[in-house]
C-alpha cells in the first residue's frame, strides 16, 4: 500500500509537471482534413499527459479511496449531454469520429478533474505548488529562448513544435516596423500559453508559502504573460495583480509604465492594420449563431463547427479554420441547448459552492472572461486540463474547508 501511495504521489506531480506539453502520436484519418489540409482539432490524437492520468487513475483505485460522487455523477451528466449530439450527427450523417475525438478529451480530463475533486484540499494545495511552480519556470525560459532567437528551441520532447518567424501563419506582431515572434513555448498558441500563465500565477500566489520558488514562479509568469503580448490576458493580468492587494497597485503602474512602449503597438494595432481579427471573430460568432439557428436541440455535432462552418468564413486572405473565440458559443452552436445546459451546470456549481473564496472568485473570472474572447477551454488538450484542474479544486475547497 505504501508503494502504490508513493507511485501516486509521483505519477500526481508528474501530471501537474507535464500539464502544459502536448506530446502526443496523431493520426490523420479523411475525417481530420478540410481542404486536404490536417486540421488538428480533428486528429485522433494519443497524449503522453493522457496516459499518465491512466495511470494515476488505476493506482488511486487500487487503493480504495474516498470518491467524490457529486463530481463525477455532474461529470457524467456533462459527458452524456455532449454525447448526445454526437448520436444525432451520426444518425443524421454517419459521421460520429469527429464529435468522438473532443469526447475523449472530455473524459479523460474529466476524470483528472475528479481524482483532484476526491482529495483533501490543504493536501491537495501543497502538492500542487512544487510542480506547477516548475512548470511556469520552464516555459518562462523556452519563452524567452524563442523571443531572443525568433524560432524554436526544438523540444520536441515536450511537444514543442519546430517554427520560427518566417513560418505562415506563425502569430507574431508589429514593433515599430519590426515584426516581433509571439513565443508558444510548449503550446498551440500563445494566447493558451497566457492563459496558462495567469491561472498558475493565482494559484502559486494563494497555495504556496512566502519563499524564493515563490517569488521566481510570480516574477516568471507575470514577465511571461507579457511577452505572449495576449491582448486579453494581459488585461486579466492587471487586473489579477491588483486584486492581491493595495502593495501590488504601485507594481502594476510600475508595470505599465516600464513596458508601455512595448504593449502600445500591440493594443493600438487593433484600431489600424490588425483589426483583421475583430472581423474574423465577429463572422465567426454569426456562424455559430446561424448554426444553432439551423439545429437548435441537439446542435450540428460536437467538434464539427470547423467542417460545418468551413464554407463560410470569408474575411481575410484566406479561410480561417478556427472554432468561434467563444466557449459558450461554440458549445450553442455544436451541442443545442442540451450540450449547452449540460455546461452551464458543469461550470455553475463549482462557482456558486466557493463563490466567497476569493481565489476561486478569481479562478473562474478568469476562466469565464478568457473564455468569452477564446475557444480553448473547450478544444484544445492544455485549457481542458486547466479547467478542470480548477473544476476540481472547487469541489475539494467546497468540502474540505
Amino acid at each position: 500500500m505504501l508503494k502504490l501511495k508513493k507511485a501516486e504521489e509521483v505519477l500526481f506531480f508528474l501530471t501537474i509537471l507535464f500539464l502544459p506539453t502536448q506530446l502526443g502520436q496523431h493520426f490523420w484519418p479523411d475525417f481530420a482534413h478540410i481542404y486536404s489540409l490536417k486540421i488538428d482539432y480533428l486528429s485522433p490524437t494519443i497524449y503522453f499527459w493522457d496516459l499518465l492520468i491512466v495511470l494515476l487513475l488505476i493506482v488511486f483505485l487500487l487503493q480504495k479511496k474516498y470518491v467524490n460522487q457529486k463530481a463525477l455523477n455532474l461529470n457524467l451528466a456533462f459527458i452524456f449531454t455532449q454525447l448526445l449530439s454526437i448520436v444525432v450527427t451520426a444518425y443524421n450523417q454517419n459521421e460520429p469520429w469527429t464529435g468522438l475525438v473532443r469526447l475523449e478529451q472530455f473524459f479523460v480530463t474529466g476524470l483528472f478533474g475528479v481524482y483532484i475533486a476526491s482529495q483533501k484540499y490543504e493536501e491537495i494545495k501543497k502538492r500542487i505548488v512544487l510542480p506547477l511552480s516548475i512548470a511556469v519556470i520552464s516555459e518562462s525560459l523556452l519563452v524567452f529562448y524563442q523571443v531572443y532567437s525568433n524560432q524554436t528551441l526544438g523540444l520536441w520532447i515536450l511537444g514543442e513544435r519546430s517554427f520560427s518567424i518566417q513560418t505562415p501563419g506563425i502569430a507574431k506582431f508589429d514593433f515599430y516596423g519590426r515584426e516581433i515572434l509571439r513565443p508558444y513555448a510548449t503550446f498551440p498558441h500563445p494566447n493558451v500559453l497566457a492563459g496558462f500563465l495567469v491561472i498558475s500565477l493565482i494559484l502559486v500566489q494563494k497555495f504556496a508559502k512566502d519563499n524564493l520558488l515563490k517569488i521566481i514562479s510570480l516574477s516568471l509568469a507575470t514577465v511571461t504573460t507579457l511577452l505572449t503580448f495576449s491582448r486579453v490576458a494581459v488585461l486579466v493580468l492587471f487586473s489579477i495583480l491588483i486584486s492581491f492587494g493595495k502593495k501590488w497597485v504601485l507594481l502594476v503602474l510600475g508595470i505599465v509604465i516600464l513596458t508601455s512602449p512595448f504593449l502600445y503597438p500591440r493594443f493600438s494595432s487593433l484600431f489600424n492594420f490588425d483589426s483583421l481579427t475583430i472581423l474574423r471573430r465577429e463572422e465567426l460568432a454569426e456562424v455559430s449563431l446561424e448554426l444553432f439557428s439551423d439545429s437548435p436541440l441537439f446542435g450540428v455535432g460536437l467538434n464539427r463547427f470547423i467542417i460545418e462552418g468551413s464554407n463560410q468564413i470569408l474575411i481575410g486572405p484566406s479561410r480561417f479554420l478556427q472554432p468561434v473565440h467563444n466557449i459558450f458559443l461554440l458549445n450553442l452552436a455544436e451541442t443545442g441547448l442540451v450540450g449547452f445546459i449540460g455546461l452551464i451546470i458543469l461550470v455553475a456549481y463549482p462557482i456558486f459552492q466557493t463563490f466567497r473564496l476569493k481565489p476561486f472568485f478569481l479562478l473562474w473570472g478568469v476562466i469565464v472572461f478568457l473564455g468569452l474572447f477564446d475557444h480553448y477551454f473547450l478544444t484544445l488538450p492544455q485549457g481542458l486540463r486547466i479547467l478542470f484542474l480548477v473544476w476540481g479544486l472547487s469541489f475539494s475547497a467546497k468540502i474540505y474547508r
